[in-house]
């Protein structure tokens, strides 16, 4: 019987490849994402508390 022989996939061995720079994604600080995040919040809460008196 002959040695049936397996192949690696060639350069980088199956590994991903990352890249730190994408021109076309939207760039938001994480300063700018805990506002907001705090803003829904800080909105939600007022909708608990004044919701049922404005709107029904």
């Amino acid at each position: 019987m002959a040695k049936e022989k397996t192949t690696l996939p060639p350069t980088g061995a199956g590994l991903m490849r990352f890249f730190d720079e994408d021109t076309r994604a939207i760039k938001v600080s994480p300063k700018g994402v805990i506002a907001l995040t705090l803003i829904l919040i800080a909105f939600e809460i007022l909708l608990h508390a004044f919701g049922p008196q404005i709107f029904g």
